[in-house]
């Protein structure tokens, strides 16, 4: 049986920070500094509690998806043929500003879109939009998804006119569409792509794929072993849905990344291979200040909080999306923690009455994004 569970320390020789270390195969759900939320087996939560570690056992899976997981919430987002269909439908409805690009196939075989759009004039600076490397986190496809079709929509009023006009946007909101159909109708907690494993077990994950600093850590949240939530493939961009985000990005050459994730409203930016910071201090100051404004202006629209942290705060990651884009290209780069922020208000199952409030506290954060880079792009 799988178990959600609270971890925590039974005393200084017990940092929480060493179980995020342990070869434990459990499923990292939150980190908090006086807590971990973890989900796990009866068997795993008894060899944690056998090094020292407090247990206390909060729901069995099947009773958290039984509150949260209703078909009637299905239904209120996109699968990967909705959300093909209606980014084409946003292209035919604004040829002259949207394009729907299939920038790469999945392991299964399903298209990975992007909607590029702007007045596609050459040498203009791009912006890049994705969502749903993982496949449970079904707000991270709305999100950007919304942008998309508020943009289009708004083409022709201030300040979108001026945006399109000087630069291009790009939104790819499902990187991994195979994981999210899979999620959808099989597994709702499924997190991987669709990978058949050497050793019968499915699945790699895409944000532990990307070629900087790929495989140096090996640790539950960055994982060797194929049959856990966190593992990293067997080389570098070995997936054809990093592979596609690897061929975009050295394309296009983007001036700005964010990636949209769930849950915890956190705002992160490089690095998380290492607790040290990014040496270069006028890049690291440029991202510290614009988590800052994202904070500040997520928080003007519902009074949700999304802490800023360098992502190794979280928890080590290697391989990850943003240490690449901004490691490789030393572009400015971000992830998005979107709503809730704890499993207690439905952790990756977010009540779909919470979509629309969602994008519209990131909208501002997202606009002043594009407003900063596309007017004067970071050199």
């Amino acid at each position: 049986m799988n178990i959600i569970a609270r971890v925590t320390s039974s005393g200084p020789q017990k940092p929480l920070g060493d179980v995020l270390r342990a070869p434990l195969g459990i499923d990292v759900w939150e980190v908090k500094p006086d807590h971990l939320i973890i989900r796990g087996t009866e068997a795993q939560l008894d060899r944690l509690a056998s090094m020292g570690y407090r247990i206390e056992q909060l729901e069995d899976v099947e009773r958290h998806l039984s509150t949260f997981d209703r078909a009637e919430a299905t239904e209120q987002y996109h699968s990967a043929a909705s959300l093909e269909e209606e980014l084409r439908q946003l292209a035919e409805a604004r040829p002259d500003i949207a394009e729907m690009i299939e920038i790469g196939r999945s392991i299964e075989g399903r298209p990975i879109v992007a909607l590029r759009i702007g007045d596609r004039r050459g040498g203009v600076p791009k912006i890049l939009f994705m969502g749903c490397h993982h496949a449970r986190e079904w707000i991270a496809v709305e999100v950007p998804f919304l942008l998309a079709k508020e943009l289009v929509e708004r083409a022709d009023e201030a300040p979108v006119a001026g945006w399109l006009t000087s630069g291009e946007v790009w939104v790819a909101p499902m990187v991994n569409p195979d994981g999210h159909e899979h999620s959808r109708t099989q597994e709702r907690l499924w997190r991987k792509n669709r990978r058949r494993n050497h050793d019968g077990s499915f699945g790699v994950d895409p944000n532990r794929n990307y070629g900087y600093m790929w495989g140096i850590l090996d640790v539950p949240t960055s994982s060797h072993v194929p049959s856990d939530e966190t593992y990293v493939g067997p080389r570098a961009f070995s997936e054809p849905e990093t592979q596609a985000i690897r061929d975009l990005v050295g394309c296009e050459r983007f001036a700005g990344v964010i990636t949209y994730h769930s849950y915890s409203q956190l705002i992160l930016y490089p690095w998380g291979y290492t607790e040290k910071p990014v040496p270069d201090a006028l890049h690291r100051g440029q991202m510290i200040e614009m988590a800052g404004q994202m904070q500040s202006l997520i928080q003007g629209v519902h009074g949700k909080v999304y802490v800023p942290q360098q992502s190794s705060e979280l928890y080590p990651t290697a391989g990850d999306t943003t240490d690449w884009t901004y490691g490789t290209y030393g572009i400015p780069s971000f992830t998005i923690e979107l709503r809730p922020r704890t499993f207690q208000e439905g952790g990756f199952i977010l009540p779909p009455d919470q979509i629309l409030p969602t994008w519209e506290e990131n909208r501002p954060a997202a606009f002043q994004f594009i407003e900063q880079l596309l007017a004067a792009p970071v050199a």
